[in-house]
């Protein structure tokens, strides 16, 4: 007896790849199924109560009253949550490790695409803070501009004066977020926005590092022209007559020359620098109590801290 192998047909064929390729996709969506079914990382901590939660009990209350009155303003005014928490101890849990947890637990951010929001954790008696940023605060709030805010805290909680140091903090990091996208928030100087500063090398020179740049490459210039003028003028002594005239001329063009040059010299590319202006608690109100974080939580480690 003859045994026939059919060979498949090529919409056989198809049809075998096709559901190979519907059986893949139903996996895929399975699969994301169940990812996105996964419930959100649980915080160390209990439900906030407000934007300010100072478990350690370690800010005066007319502080806490300002700085929760300023960040309620930031969110209605700009979307942006921002959340100020003290603990005692991170216990036996890194300080960002634990810091993170509480702000995917509590979903700080709202819940959209351009989810924005930050943490300021401090714990009192480890003696670190960590600041976590968002992603889409990232740009505006680099890692090394946060480490440069968490460190002027440093010296407040050096002689146990918590408000004042994470008063100095959030004052600066909502008044830099105004000047950069271009809001204010009652209660805020704007004058305490970072800005970098200008070294003591620079300040004796009256200019930046790109002054100074400029000053030597003036002296360059300067000397070519001297030395082309010269050049130029003592062929038209040889030609005969005219030297008077190109002499007078060599002289405007280096007088014009070097006031520019002192001109350059006395500028500065930046301003005041650093945290300028007093603290400027005070005035603006907010409606409404603290509803709840948006749910967003989109962080990726970003932000900075440090210890005392």
């Amino acid at each position: 007896m003859k045994l026939i192998l059919f060979a498949p047909s090529m919409q056989t064929r198809r049809a075998i790849i096709l559901s190979k390729v519907f059986a893949l996709v139903c996996l895929f969506l399975v699969g994301c199924g169940i990812t996105l079914a996964q419930p959100r990382a649980q915080s160390p901590l209990p439900t906030p109560t407000g934007f300010v939660n100072d478990y350690a009990e370690v800010i005066d209350a007319p502080t806490q009253e300002r700085l929760e009155t300023i960040l309620k303003n930031l969110n209605d005014r700009a979307q942006i949550e921002f959340a100020v928490v003290t603990v005692r101890t991170t216990g036996d849990q890194p300080i960002f490790d634990y810091t993170l947890s509480v702000a995917r637990g509590w979903g700080i951010g709202p819940g959209d695409d351009a989810s924005k929001g930050l943490l300021l954790l401090v714990a009192v008696d480890d003696r670190k803070y960590q600041t976590l940023v968002s992603r889409h605060l990232q740009g505006d709030l680099p890692d090394g501009l946060v480490g440069e805010i968490g460190r002027r805290m440093r010296e407040p909680f050096r002689a146990n004066d918590y408000s004042a140091g994470i008063a100095i903090a959030v004052e600066t990091v909502v008044a830099t977020l105004s000047e950069k996208q271009g809001f204010s928030i009652e209660g805020i100087d704007a004058r305490r926005a970072y800005r970098p500063q200008v070294n003591s090398d620079d300040r004796l020179r009256g200019g930046t590092p790109q002054s100074g740049m400029s000053f030597v490459a003036c002296c360059i210039i300067g000397i070519v022209l001297l030395f082309l003028l010269s050049m130029m003028s003592g062929r038209g002594r040889r030609g005969g007559g005219g030297g008077g005239g190109g002499g007078c001329l060599n002289a405007l063009l280096l007088a014009n020359l070097f006031s520019n040059l002192g001109q350059t010299r006395g500028s500065s590319d930046w301003g005041g620098g650093g945290f300028g202006g007093s603290s400027g608690w005070g005035g603006g109100g907010s409606g409404g109590g603290f509803g709840g974080f948006g749910g967003g939580g989109d962080f990726d480690g970003g932000g900075a801290g440090g210890d005392w």
